[in-house]
């Protein structure tokens, strides 16, 4: 099991500018989606019966493209928490607990934190 990384306040907000980028595009790419109409059970049917067609394709390239992004996510350490409000964790730590460090899409820099318990909720500003 590999150590979970953690973050100081200025690595978290020297992320930000990343995270919005990855967050806007995960956000159109969802929003592709689900303008196409398609979903996965009909992608899936048409593929294991060898009818693959343009919008299964297209289909499959955008969830490829938000996988990406998500990994992308969790490769730096960050966990995504509510794509429509934008909302990720970082994990911290406060003397010796373990805790959140909170940002939502819209705020400038990290501002908030909460312990792994409380959530969105229990945000506390820092």
């Amino acid at each position: 099991m590999t150590a979970m990384k953690t973050f100081t306040l200025e690595q978290a907000n020297a992320l930000i500018p990343q995270v919005e980028q990855l967050l806007d595009e995960m956000t159109h790419v969802r929003d592709q989606i689900v303008a196409s109409g398609a979903s996965l059970e009909s992608v899936l049917r048409r593929a294991s019966g060898n009818g693959g067609n343009k919008t299964s394709s297209e289909y499959i390239l955008l969830l490829q493209r938000f996988n990406a992004c998500l990994s992308t996510l969790q490769e730096f350490g960050i966990e995504l928490k509510d794509l429509d409000q934008g909302l990720v964790d970082f994990p911290s730590y406060r003397g010796d607990q373990l805790i959140y460090l909170c940002w939502k899409r819209g705020e400038d820099r990290v501002r908030f934190w909460h312990d792994l318990e409380s959530g969105f909720a229990g945000r506390q500003p820092l």
